[in-house]
């Protein structure tokens, strides 16, 4: 099949643009499907071509004028040609009138709230198919009277792997003698859904009883005014441990660290403190334990299903909130996460903690979902695309969708190649058209 896949640039900063990067290539190289994304985040202008790691290369649109491509969604999957339109970002923002009534869509959207917002499924009810990514997900949308199918998010578990804690503090200018607490997380939107406040302030009482801690934010210090940034900067100052709080570097932070640094990170923490109110997955969790390191997370959303080694509060020691999307998320007390914390501490080194953390995040490899989950399903909606397909064909007159007095307009494909010859999609256009 031929797949346009809306969501971020794989080069882009963030969790759909990582999923994108894994993704986007595998299906073209492992399962042999044609792909091309449509960035809706990390590309405003121009087509690019993004090599897939086999000789190929996945064509990159770019968003048009509606903030998250819903506007162009439809005219690009036409051009490339698909048969199925993926997207992969929060689905109460998709505008599913605005494809095209040709456009078959899958969204394949996170849940990180119960019950299943009403918004979300009045969007995804519109879908030809319907994936999560996570089990959790997959429950909510059960409960909501909906099908769905399963393909979770996925590590490149190569890249992620355990290594050596000094030489990885090394590589990141932390120092060898402290226990550091990591965070990996946005700093978007107030209210914090990463539940920042709880956490820095759980660390800061967990500090007073362990001085060697150190609290490294892998997230933006949120000084610069911005409303949808916390302003942690300010609540680490109020709480006074300055001297136990190090920020990722800013500039750093805007470029995007490379894996094999994210790597570095995680092994250079003794635990990963990730707490959300609410996750549709959580991939620093899954990074975090494939290279060995242990976490805190909550036992809500889906948060439950990816705590292999370490540990995970009780929904009972949180307290519900509804959301702007009238829906519970869980604010975490602070009391339970310095609580985990003091046993983090306690079981510092313990590597059967660190076995346990990798063999779990193991059955996410990224080849190995592509394999598991990703197959079947393409496969299956291949197949149904193929029979629908068929049965428009036989149900079409001779004339095929033009007016009475001939065919409609042809739409005439810009060439995308650069070099002004027909690109793959034209000479295919070209090849039916008998020319």
């Amino acid at each position: 099949m031929k797949l346009s896949w809306l969501s971020n640039a794989p080069f882009a900063p963030s969790g759909y643009g990582n999923q994108t990067k894994l993704f986007a290539p595998r299906l073209q190289t492992i399962l042999g499907h044609e792909v091309a994304v449509i960035c809706f985040w990390g590309l405003d202008a121009g087509v690019l071509n993004y090599p897939d790691g086999g000789g190929g290369q996945v064509m990159l649109y770019p968003k048009g004028a509606h903030p998250w491509g819903q506007d162009v969604f439809g005219a690009h999957a036409a051009h490339f040609g698909a048969d199925l339109g993926i997207t992969l970002m929060d689905s109460w923002v998709c505008s599913p009138e605005m494809y095209g009534p040709l456009l078959k869509w899958a969204p394949w959207y996170p849940v990180d709230s119960e019950p299943l917002p009403r918004i979300i499924r009045e969007k995804v009810a519109k879908a030809y198919e319907r994936i999560v990514y996570s089990r959790f997900g997959e429950r909510m949308t059960a409960d909501a009277g909906l099908s769905c199918r399963y393909v979770p998010h996925a590590v490149d578990t190569a890249a992620f792997s355990p290594g050596d804690k000094a030489v990885a503090r090394a590589d990141i200018g932390l120092p060898a003698d402290r226990y550091i607490v990591g965070m990996v997380a946005a700093n978007k939107g107030v209210p914090s859904r990463k539940a920042f406040g709880q956490q820095i302030e759980a660390f800061a009482r967990f500090h007073r009883r362990h001085p060697d801690a150190l609290l490294y934010l892998h997230t933006a210090r949120g000084d610069m005014g911005l409303p949808e940034q916390m302003n942690l900067a300010e609540l680490v100052a109020y709480l006074g441990i300055q001297d136990a709080v190090t920020f990722s570097e800013p500039y750093g932070l805007l470029l995007g660290f490379p894996d094999d640094k994210m790597a570095s990170l995680y092994r250079s923490f003794d635990v990963l403190l990730s707490v959300s109110t609410g996750e549709g997955f959580g991939i620093p969790i899954l990074e975090s334990q494939a290279c060995g390191t242990p976490v805190i997370v909550g036992d809500w959303t889906a948060m439950s299903e990816l705590c292999f080694g370490g540990w995970a509060i009780p929904k009972s020691e949180s307290e519900p909130w509804w959301t702007p999307l009238a829906t519970y998320q869980y604010w975490p007390r602070i009391g339970a996460i310095e609580t985990a914390l003091d046993a983090a501490y306690d079981q510092r080194g313990n590597a059967h903690l660190a076995e346990q953390a990798r063999a779990g995040a193991l059955a996410y490899d990224a080849d190995l979902v592509t394999e598991t989950y990703w197959k079947p399903v393409l496969d299956e909606l291949g197949a149904r695309i193929a029979e629908d397909k068929k049965q428009v064909s036989t149900m079409m007159p001779a004339g095929g969708l033009g007016s009475a007095n001939g065919p409609g307009p042809r739409l005439v494909l810009p060439p995308m190649n650069g070099n002004g010859k027909p690109n793959r999609a034209e000479r295919r256009a070209l090849a039916r058209a008998g020319k």
